[in-house]
């Protein structure tokens, strides 16, 4: 009875070393599958970094650590004037870049990006520049509008020249000129009037005279 249950517990203890020697190899081998198999897309550098202040950028370029399908590929970027992007996004294997306008804004920069690995795998997120240098502000252009020419005939008056006013002493040598000739006819008239009335009185008296003087005596 004793040597039956012996038996058994050995049987027993046989397997569970069996079984734990076979996992035990076997780990090795499948930590170094796990290993082998392929990792989704990172993120590993971009120009410029995330968070640099620079100058000035003409692109971004975004590399990641697998090839990435350029037919799943958004690239946006977003300044103080809005959409910063200068045409489509290329793709250099494991490369993006995005083509900037030339007169970047200074200011702040955002960047956010999607793209699909070639393991089909997508990867997004964004990052953010700063750049200090000020766009350069276009010439002003030349009038070609034609300068106002002057006129061929001058005025007779030069521009700006009063024209002279009469003075207080004309106007009142005008009015006594005037208030002169409206009493002196009247005046002239009396004083005609008064020559022919003293001319008949003298005329009237010497008549009267040569009639009541004495006459000769008759001899």
């Amino acid at each position: 009875m004793f040597s039956r249950k012996a038996s058994v517990v050995v049987t027993v203890l046989l397997v569970a070393l069996v079984t734990i020697g076979l996992v035990a190899s076997a780990l090795p081998t499948f930590a170094s599958s796990a290993s082998a198999l392929p990792m989704h897309a990172q993120l590993l550098r971009t120009s410029p970094e995330d968070g640099a202040s620079v100058k000035t950028a003409d692109a971004v370029t975004l590399t990641f650590s697998e090839d990435v399908n350029e037919e799943f590929l958004q690239v946006k970027v977003e300044g103080p004037g809005g959409d910063e992007t200068d045409g489509a996004p290329t793709v250099d294997g494991s490369t993006v870049t995005q083509a900037l306008p030339a007169d970047l804004p200074a200011g702040e920069h955002e960047v956010t990006y999607r793209v699909v690995s070639v393991d089909g795998h997508p990867v997004s997120g964004s990052l953010t520049f700063t750049t200090t240098q000020e766009a350069a502000s276009a010439s002003p252009t030349p009038s070609t509008s034609p300068s106002p020419t002057e006129s061929a005939s001058p005025s007779a008056t030069p521009a700006g020249t009063p024209t002279p006013s009469p003075s207080a002493t004309d106007v009142a040598a005008g009015e006594t000129s005037s208030d002169g000739a409206g009493w002196l006819l009247p005046v002239g008239l009396v004083v005609l009037l008064l020559l022919l009335v003293g001319g008949g009185v003298l005329l009237a008296r010497g008549g009267r005279a040569g009639t009541d003087g004495p006459s000769d005596p008759v001899a």
